[in-house]
């Protein structure tokens, strides 16, 4: 901080401007982070969203992450995955089947192509990604979990959707009881236009699917 030329720290810019800082090349960070997500396994949050989708109370996840837990979740139990990045966009309008679980990575996908990590690559959604998800989150109900809200595209891309009536409300489960200015700003939108929003503090991504599960 005190050499004045990086991100303060907290900064909404501070991941992608270091992501970029220390690997240039993109095929670098890509091999960075594939090295990080090698082995891993998915943990009791991603399992119980995949019993969800199996009794039909989840239908779509909507990822930030490139880490495929999600999708390794998936085959761990016997639900289907249908992966949408920037390189499959056209699998996002598929019809719905029981057992299948819709899993749109936003950012793309190590597996499949450059990763969404720089300022410049994350302000690139797609607006294939935009209108699908717009239509997803007029009926629907979203809850948000594990996100900060920093990524501008994807923040942009949610407002959007709240700036239309519709009965599918927002549930943003932040990580303590501060709110950031960009979700509280979401949270408003939504409400002016006849939307359900909350923000609800929790304690993590595992301990409160765990809560969701079992009042489901």
């Amino acid at each position: 901080n005190s050499q004045g030329i990086f991100p303060a720290m907290g900064a909404a810019d501070e991941y992608s401007f270091y992501a970029a800082k220390a690997y240039r090349i993109s095929d670098d960070r890509r091999l960075y982070f594939k090295s990080i997500v090698d082995g891993k396994t998915p943990s009791l949050g991603y399992n119980i969203i995949s019993f969800l989708c199996s009794i039909g109370m989840i239908r779509s996840v909507w990822t930030t992450n490139f880490d495929g837990l999600m999708v390794k979740s998936c085959h761990q139990n016997n639900i289907t995955p249908i992966e949408v990045t920037l390189e499959s966009q056209d699998r996002i309008n598929q019809p719905e089947v029981q057992g299948e679980l819709l899993c749109v990575e936003l950012h793309g996908d190590y597996k499949y192509g450059p990763l969404k990590n720089s300022t410049e690559e994350l302000d690139t959604q797609r607006e294939k990604f935009v209108s699908a998800l717009i239509h997803e989150l007029t009926n629907r109900n979203l809850i948000v979990i594990g996100y900060s809200g920093r990524d501008k595209s994807l923040m942009d891309a949610l407002r959007q959707a709240y700036a239309v009536s519709g009965s599918g409300r927002l549930y943003w489960c932040g990580y303590g009881s501060n709110i950031p200015d960009s979700v509280q700003e979401l949270i408003m939108i939504a409400r002016e236009h006849g939307r359900t929003a909350f923000y609800t503090p929790t304690d993590g991504f595992d301990r409160t699917m765990l809560n969701i599960g079992q009042v489901c």
